[in-house]
């Protein structure tokens, strides 16, 4: 059986490498304290902002004098504020031979800023009434306030009624380090208690809260509740109308379409849904703590230990913009403190953004839609949304679109807008129940190290991806229905490849959630209390010459779930079978099993395979079947043999530090003929040309193993 990846699977990353110094290369530079009314071709004659190197380099393209050996802006250490974004148009383009090149100078810190700083001493001390009553007794003396009228500052509320992001309201950060709106509790959440009017789309919900806390809030007449009101992937944030402490109840201003309290225990809700409450004034209890009063327009700080350099940020369109844009590298850049996404490609044509960190964002770091361009060895974190949302190429007829992601380290995402944030998004569209698919086709992930985020780590959608080489830990504890690998209702997802990839101590492994079909899982390794495989009612999915470790089985699941909630005649499901042809060339040749395929019932879980894994438990099951006895007993859907069980080390490196590679004279071996090994030593980070070193274990967070889940917990299904 060759399992080796289908056609476009290996993506070779082409030509997209440092630009070694050519004679015909033009060089411009740009510094801080530059002027733009200079030639730009040295240093100490550079330009003051990087739109005048752009409109150089348009002039060399209208002209037709853009060198052969392409051009290379060189950008000397220092910040640089936008208020606008620097756009880059198919007249900023490079070609094969003449490149164009935005890089940091002699690999001097070059940060791109969305955002303005402020001054401690445009600030004053709350000293007055009412708001020195409101305040905390222990941030009384401590929190200063200014006007954001005054400040000339934007995107200073109100929220909208409902959000599940940023609700657009600007951030502060601390030399370099976002500080957190004040909410209580300062950390975790409250639960409802129970809930009293479910509500809709058109009726406010209310609820009996616990303790008496939200009394301290009465007089402030805008406060919002974030909260896991119905579902754990769901959490968004809702204006309150009252308060009423006489019966411990909030009615909220705006309902949502399903109402509060867990879908599950309807009417009072499960008494666990949890929520907090953010940006009120009344709660800055601590230093680096802050809150907007909407109704004053006022800004309440209480400022860190020490001396820092403070920071809004201001700018709400993406700092760097490419539109129809080719040949375009953009290299060991910082961008931070915006409100919007970081890098944003739109069309583009062999394009790279390698080596940058980009942090500290409300959105996302980079959207790339394009061909053969990628994402490759850059940092991101803090960011409020995602890291990397990829897609191009033509589902219509399964041309590749060649993208990559690779050798990246992203971790601490998702801090603004938790639900479908993810370190990797392909196709996907960050939107939840996959709303914002889009076509995605020949893309490779590879060799990125992903962590610590409260949802996903890549979200999967597509045809012929290839998903490899990455290291995955400390996701999905803040949520429910998740995965480290997770896709959704989608019965055209096909060839795609998850393979060779260390899945540890986080929640959900792989996890094709209703109906998601057409993976090969193949030479992985699933580590931990909460990791697995789980398919839910999808067909199609092949998992094979994987290892598993537990303390406790399952370590594979599979439902019917399509059979009760009618996948059958699901529009959504049938409407993408439907729309791509599938008896028509190139689907039936590629993917022959597509062409009758609703006539089948790809409801159920159909050519399930669990094949020649090696599964190391203490005790329990290795499979778990929440089927009917009729499709347990289906032959059409699940085959499971030859997989090796076992209570016993089969043979690791070193299991206790991680080590799962498998010795030379391993068990498994003889009891699983022909398994292949797992190249172990291939996974995760490594050095090139953009990252030079590789970042000490101290900072990655990885051990101790501990993931930050509840004792006991070993659900691993959606």
């Amino acid at each position: 059986m060759n399992v080796i990846a289908p056609r476009y699977a290996l993506i070779l990353v082409f030509a997209l490498l440092p630009l070694l110094k050519s004679s015909a290369a033009v060089d411009l530079f740009v510094a801080a304290n530059g002027n733009d009314r200079q030639d730009g071709r040295s240093m100490a004659a550079a330009f003051g902002t990087l739109t005048r190197a752009r409109d150089e380099i348009r002039q060399l393209n209208a002209t037709g004098l853009l060198p052969a050996g392409g051009v290379i802006v060189e950008i000397a250490g220092g910040q640089y504020a936008f208020t606008n974004t620097l756009a880059l148009t198919a007249a900023d383009s490079g070609t094969a031979v003449s490149p164009i090149i935005y890089r940091a100078w002699q690999n001097q810190p070059v940060e791109i800023l969305g955002g303005r700083v402020l001054k401690l001493s445009q600030f004053s001390a709350v000293d007055t009434e009412p708001m020195l009553s409101r305040l905390d007794p222990v941030a009384r003396g401590h929190v200063l306030q200014t006007s954001i009228r005054g400040l000339g500052l934007q995107h200073a509320g109100p929220y909208p009624a409902v959000f599940s992001d940023s609700g657009g309201l600007f951030e502060l950060f601390w030399n370099g380090r976002r500080l957190p709106l004040a909410r209580w509790p300062n950390t975790g959440w409250s639960t409802m208690k129970r809930a009293i009017v479910n509500g809709d789309a058109h009726t406010p919900g209310t609820f009996e809260y616990r303790g008496d806390r939200p009394d301290r809030w009465l007089n402030n007449p805008d406060v919002w509740l974030k909260g896991q009101w119905r579902v754990p992937w769901e959490d968004p944030a809702i204006r309150v109308a009252r308060i009423d402490p006489a019966s411990h109840t909030i009615r909220f201003a705006a309902g949502l379409p399903a109402g509060i309290g867990n879908k599950y225990s309807r009417p009072a809700g499960n008494g666990q849904e949890p929520w907090c409450a953010v940006n009120l004034m009344e709660e800055i209890d601590q230093p680096g703590e802050w809150a907007v009063d909407f109704a004053t327009q006022t800004l309440f700080f209480w400022p860190p230990a020490g001396a820092g350099e403070l920071m809004v940020s201001q700018l709400d369109q993406p700092l760097i913009a490419l539109q129809g844009a080719a040949h375009i590298q953009l290299t060991g850049l910082t961008l931070e403190a915006s409100l919007g996404d970081g890098i944003v490609v739109e069309n583009g044509e062999s394009d790279l953004v390698a080596g940058c960190t980009l942090r500290n964002l409300a959105r996302r770091g980079v959207v790339l839609k394009g061909r053969r361009s990628g994402v490759q060895s850059c940092d991101m974190y803090e960011l409020g949304e995602g890291c990397v949302y990829v897609s191009g190429g033509r589902k219509a007829d399964l041309t590749p679109s060649e993208n990559f992601v690779i050798n990246n380290h992203l971790h601490h995402y998702a801090v603004l807008k938790a639900m479908y944030s993810p370190a990797v998004d392909v196709g996907f569209g960050g939107l939840p129940n996959g709303g914002g698919f889009t076509d995605a086709v020949g893309i490779r992930v590879a060799n990125n190290l992903i962590h610590d985020a409260p949802r996903d780590a890549v979200l999967v959608s597509g045809e012929d991806n290839v998903f490899e080489y990455n290291e995955i830990y400390h996701c999905g504890f803040g949520s429910g229905d998740v995965g480290a690998f997770y896709s959704w209702l989608d019965w055209t997802i096909r060839g795609v490849v998850i393979r060779y990839n260390f899945i540890h101590d986080t929640v959900g492994g792989v996890n094709p959630d209703d109906g998601a079909a057409g993976s090969l899982v193949f030479g992985n390794v699933f580590a931990g209390s909460r990791t697995g495989v789980w398919i839910a009612s999808g067909p199609d999915h092949r998992v094979i010459n994987n290892i598993f470790v537990k303390d406790q089985g399952p370590v594979f699941g599979m439902d019917d779930r399509g059979a009760a909630r009618g996948y059958a005649t699901n529009s959504r499901l049938h409407a993408a079978v439907l729309g791509i042809h599938a008896d028509t060339s190139p689907w039936v040749e590629r993917f022959p099993e597509m062409a009758n395929l609703l006539a089948t019932h790809p409801e159920l879980p159909l050519r399930t395979k669990f094949e020649r894994n090696l599964i190391v438990i203490q005790s329990g099951g290795p499979i778990q079947l929440k089927m009917s006895p009729e499709h347990q007993a289906d032959t059409n859907l699940l085959v499971a043999r030859d997989n090796f069980v076992t209570a016993t080390d089969p043979g690791f490196g070193n299991a206790a530090s991680g080590n799962y590679d498998l010795k030379p004279d391993a068990k498994v071996y003889q009891k699983i003929p022909g398994f292949q090994r797992i190249p172990f030593e291939d996974i995760g980070l490594h050095c090139d040309a953009y990252r030079q070193v590789l970042p000490p274990e101290a900072k990655t967070g990885r051990y101790p193993a501990a993931a930050p889940g509840k004792a006991g917990d070993r659900n691993f299904g959606t």
